[in-house]
């Protein structure tokens, strides 16, 4: 049953994420070339965050792995492995984006719109097919966060686009936060501190160089 119950998370997951990756090709103003390079950049990314997650599993449970391998590549990753996995991508991203093999705002800009479209499917599966109740609030903030982008878009600048967002979905989610016993993203119990961090290191990384600036070029 445990492990029919991950493969079932795992199929989730990929279906939301394939449904997201379909609508950003669909949807987005950026050109056919642009919009292949940036699926391909955000799924390299996803890797690299699969990998670090496994990675910081292990290093968390060190002295187990050492002992016995499989215990601990067999257990489910945890809310500490995913804030470790998302500082070591964090630091990834900052290295690419000074040495220029990545342009930030157009990145993020992408990837907020691919987030925001795997995270409204996975909340939409989990509460139709899983009949899961805390799914309902975050299906509403996510579907009005993508309104918003969409409605933003070719209205305001990338950056600016994306700071409204993050701002409207901190206070979505510090309004789940009163209402809801925790915070979940894509399963994995967030603390409101981990969220608010995160959100100041996306504000942070949109400080950025006039030549940073996005180019869309639709066809």
């Amino acid at each position: 049953m445990a492990i029919i119950s991950k493969l079932t998370i795992i199929s989730i997951l990929v279906i939301s994420f394939a449904l997201a990756f379909l609508a950003f090709y669909l949807i987005s103003p950026l050109s056919k070339e642009q919009r292949k390079e940036q699926i391909g950049e955000i799924i390299s990314q996803l890797i690299n965050f699969v990998l670090f997650l496994w990675l910081a599993k292990i290093l968390l449970n060190l002295q187990l792995f050492v002992q016995d391998p499989l215990a601990v590549l067999a257990y489910p990753s945890n809310s500490e492995a995913f804030y470790l996995a998302t500082l070591f991508t964090g630091v990834l991203l900052f290295y690419k984006r000074r040495q220029k093999k990545i342009t930030g705002v157009l990145l993020a800009h992408s990837f907020l719109q691919v987030f925001l479209a795997a995270s409204f499917f996975y909340e939409f599966i989990q509460f139709v097919w899983r009949d899961n109740p805390f799914s309902f609030h975050y299906l509403i903030v996510f579907g009005v966060l993508l309104a918003l982008f969409h409605l933003l878009q070719g209205r305001a600048k990338p950056q600016n686009q994306i700071s409204i967002v993050l701002a409207v979905g901190a206070a979505g989610f510090f309004a789940i936060n009163f209402m809801l016993p925790y915070l979940t993203l894509f399963g994995y119990i967030m603390e409101p501190w981990f969220l608010a961090l995160l959100l100041a290191a996306c504000f942070g990384l949109l400080i950025k160089d006039p030549q940073d600036e996005p180019h869309s070029e639709t066809h």
